[in-house]
């Protein structure tokens, strides 16, 4: 399993770069990155094989459809911009098979393909809140999840979602309890797990929020985090080993399925906003924030993490928002101005 219309970009809008840089353990491509004049933040990327894969986000100077999702069949150093008009920005993409993906954004957007892309359609999410992940576990059920503790399902694939959760406005703040999901994954049709944060006006606190299913997401119930800190992302290599990241480079680790989660010392305290792993040993965190980038490597299944800054005058300022592992030799991080890395051994 793999996690307004506008003419092809046979080259890249801006600066595509075949720069190789040293990180621990291998190298970092540095495949592309935009120049000043093609404003474009990518916060999800997806691959299906070691050549093609997909980035989506948001084209800041396109006033009527922001919402982008490109593609690649290089691995990387050349993309083409989907001819759908999108007028919301992307936060995530999915691709459970070469034919079959999903990117979710902002008002409920939920854009789908099941012709590995020749044609993308907007689906009906039932929801306007922000959706902020997204996750299938078959070319049919599938699940989102964003704003005020949104959860929407599909058993068909996207033609209809219904909603599981969440879906109206949030209160006032102040008024009332509120929870963000940024992150979804499942391992069957029956487990799954959502990451975020609870915020309690009353007591004036927060609290990192996991929560897990065991029937399809009919129930939830809360993972003990005992951590105040915003969590971004999550993933598990099986039932029983997962991680999950956030705020203040936080990083939790589970060997029970979540029943007990353990900080992990990451060596960093900037925000991790995505984690991936090729097995229960092998993994990347990347993230960042205001003027600064950054990517961690672990080979032991996180007891050490290893910083791998990437010697770029651009990209070492912006944050890493999104990374793809589909093997141990086959990594990708995209980010803010357009960028695009991968690893190579």
């Amino acid at each position: 399993m793999l996690k307004k219309r506008v003419a092809l970009l046979g080259m890249i809008l801006g600066v595509v770069f075949t720069t190789t840089v040293p990180h621990a353990g291998g190298q970092w491509d540095i495949l592309q990155q935009m120049d000043q004049e093609d404003v474009r933040d990518y916060n999800g990327i997806a691959f299906i094989s070691s050549r093609e894969g997909w980035v989506a986000g948001v084209s800041a100077l396109d006033m009527e459809s922001p919402g982008y999702i490109g593609h690649t069949r290089d691995g990387g150093r050349t993309w083409e911009k989907a001819e759908v008009p999108i007028e919301q920005m992307l936060t995530d993409i999915y691709f459970f098979d070469k034919k079959n993906g999903w990117a979710v954004g902002q008002q409920g957007m939920i854009v789908a393909t099941s012709n590995g892309g020749k044609r993308w359609d907007i689906q009906t999410s039932k929801v306007g809140n922000w959706l902020k992940g997204v996750n299938f576990v078959s070319p049919k059920v599938g699940y989102a999840v964003g704003m005020n503790e949104t959860i929407v399902k599909t058993t068909n694939g996207g033609k209809q979602w219904s909603v599981l959760r969440g879906g109206e406005v949030a209160a006032a703040v102040g008024d009332e309890e509120t929870v963000v999901l940024n992150a979804v994954q499942f391992i069957d049709e029956s487990t799954g797990w959502v990451t975020g944060v609870r915020i309690s006006p009353e007591t004036g606190g927060q609290d990192g929020l996991v929560q897990k299913t065991t029937d399809a997401g009919q129930t939830w119930t809360d993972q003990p985090t005992n951590i105040p800190d915003i969590l971004e992302d999550i993933f598990f290599v099986d039932a029983n080993n997962g991680w999950a990241v956030g705020e203040n480079g936080i990083v939790l680790h589970t060997t029970n399925g979540g029943d007990s989660w353990d900080i992990q010392p990451s060596g960093t305290e900037e925000k991790l906003l995505s984690v991936s792993f090729a097995d229960s040993a092998v993994g990347w965190a990347a993230g960042g924030g205001l003027g600064v980038s950054i990517i961690l490597h672990t080979t032991d299944g996180g007891a050490t993490w290893v910083t791998q800054t990437i010697d770029d005058p651009i990209i070492s300022k912006v944050p890493a928002n999104g990374i793809f592992v589909l093997d141990a030799n086959n990594v990708w991080v995209a980010g803010n101005n357009g960028f695009v890395v991968s690893s190579s051994k």
